[in-house]
């Protein structure tokens, strides 16, 4: 026993002085990056010492820790969950962003993802000079006294990235004025330089975790939300494409008073998503909502061939439609990280959502295929989207429990691991990695409209999966995809016609196959 104690010492001391080996060079790496001045340089050394000790001791833990007992219940997955938690929430800043980014990708452990997902990117404002000065950059020397007829100085709310302020315009508008935070594209290049360092130093140990593809995933991500002109298009484009649906709405941008870094937007009230009560207090209908929210996604990947790449619940709002009927809106905000499809993509998702629903397994492999899938992962991409096999069959997660523990006592690699999500993220594009994330995050937004009812739930899961099979079948229709312009300027009368037709064939398919289920089930008669 104790000299098994000694190995193991031995181990830890070796992994540890590795650790304060890396902590130095992300030290030094900090120093080189940040030159804001001694403040900043402290800051910047203490998050890469916090971050690479942390690493050090998740790697610590990990390589002493029998595999079999990762998954257990206070088992290594959930310490280190708890510990990367923990320091994502001292670090505060782009480490929540990050921590949140790894809660939704796919294939991370559940441990992982029940504890980050509870990040919240509230962070304290930025100092008022600070904030004005940025202004002032960006609009050659004016104040905000001079751009609008009054501004809050205090922010409504403020993140990682951007701090938000109410503001009025000249003519009387009411805008939201999203800023971005001073020295933001210094700290983003010193931490993901930290985060980068960290995910080699764990491959050391374990070959199989390369996770890469997360940081310049990530990195990628936080290059097109800093851009702020460039999410104004996003949102003008998302707008008009949906000109004709009037369940559907975004903020008008106020271009004369918009730049890279500052952006004035309409002034939207309205309830979060997922507050139901809210809602109801309003007589909003959530069920409606669920609707045109799944309608929304839906149509934009598989007609329009882009994702809004972020629709957690804090980017969704509902509202009582402005004209005065009283119907249910949802409103989309921040348009800054979106995914943009290649045709051959587009057609693929649009192929695999029509062979989910019917259950053509081969259709499905094939359009995995298209997207980059690896062979021996095929079955990923119906699961993620889905909860579905290749087949369309859908998965019962006891069941698929069994099924790995078999595979495994047969001698397979059983339960997919971390290893096998990094080979999948690997091989999957960027814009593939957006779109699974997009998926999953509405896929939990409707959940939370269900009442918590299994039943409503599970019908408008399904009213879900049958929006993105209904789209895919215009999808594969249309030449091209449509981008900005809406269904109603963009597709003929005898595409439109021919659209119903193929989506009541593919529902009449659906019908039948879910028919034959159910006299399958059926006992037989003594």
């Amino acid at each position: 026993m104790n000299g098994v104690a000694v190995r193991m010492s031995v181990r830890t001391r070796r992994v540890a002085v590795a650790a304060v080996t890396a902590a130095t060079a992300l030290v030094a790496a900090a120093a080189t990056e940040e030159d804001d001045g001694p403040a900043t340089l402290a800051r910047g050394s203490v998050r890469a010492v916090y971050a690479a000790s942390t690493v050090a001791m998740m790697v610590v833990d990990y390589k002493l820790a029998a595999r079999e007992t990762w998954r257990d219940e206070g088992g290594a997955h959930d310490r280190n969950a708890r510990r990367l938690h923990a320091m994502c929430s001292a670090n505060g800043g782009l480490y929540v962003k990050a921590g949140q980014f790894v809660s939704t990708a796919g294939g991370v452990p559940m441990a992982y993802t029940r504890r980050l997902s509870k990040l919240q990117d509230d962070v304290a404002p930025s100092p008022r000079d600070a904030v004005l000065k940025v202004v002032r950059n960006e609009f050659g020397g004016r104040a905000p006294e001079a751009l609008f007829e009054m501004f809050e100085p205090e922010p409504m709310a403020a993140a990682s990235l951007a701090q938000v302020h109410r503001a009025v315009l000249k003519d009387g508008q009411k805008v939201a004025v999203k800023i971005q935070r001073p020295g933001l594209e210094r700290s983003i290049e010193s931490d993901i330089s930290t985060m980068s360092a960290l995910v080699n130093f764990t491959k050391v140990f374990f070959p199989s975790f390369d996770f890469g593809f997360m940081v310049n995933e990530f990195k990628s991500r936080l290059e097109k939300e800093i851009d702020f002109e460039a999410e104004g298009r996003n949102c003008e484009r998302l707008g008009s494409a949906f000109a004709d649906d009037p369940r559907i709405a975004t903020p008008k941008i106020f271009w004369d008073v918009t730049t890279r870094r500052v952006l004035v937007m309409e002034f939207i009230e309205g309830e979060k998503l997922t507050n139901i009560e809210g809602m109801r207090a309003k007589g909003l209908d959530s069920k409606h909502a669920a609707l045109a929210l799944s309608d929304c996604f839906a149509r934009m990947l598989l007609v329009h061939g882009y994702i809004h790449g972020d629709p957690h619940p804090g980017n969704l709002l509902c509202r009582a439609h402005p004209d005065g009927s009283g119907r249910t809106q949802v409103v989309l905000l921040d348009h800054g990280l979106y995914s943009e499809l290649t045709e051959e993509s587009r057609k693929a998702m649009s192929n695999l959502w029509i062979a989910i629903a019917v259950g053509d397994s081969a259709r499905a492999v094939t359009a995995a295929k298209a997207l980059q899938v690896p062979d021996e992962f095929a079955w990923l991409m119906p699961l993620a989207l889905a909860r579905k096999t290749p087949s369309g069959e859908a998965v019962d997660r006891r069941v698929l429990e069994k099924q790995w523990a078999d595979d495994k006592a047969k001698g397979g690699t059983g339960r997919p691991g971390l290893g096998e999500a990094a080979i999948i993220g690997n091989n999957l594009s960027k814009e593939m990695i957006i779109v699974l994330r997009a998926n999953a995050l509405v896929r939990n937004v409707i959940k939370a409209l269900g009442d918590s009812r299994e039943r409503s739930i599970a019908a408008l899961e399904m009213k879900r999966q049958w929006c993105n099979v209904r789209y895919a079948a215009l999808g594969l229709i249309i030449p091209r995809a449509l981008g900005e312009t809406s269904i109603s300027r963009g597709v003929s009368l005898r595409r439109k016609l021919l659209w119903r037709v193929r989506a009541f064939g593919v529902f009449a398919r659906v019908s039948r196959r879910a028919f034959a289920r159910v006299f399958r089930r059926r006992p037989k008669a003594p």
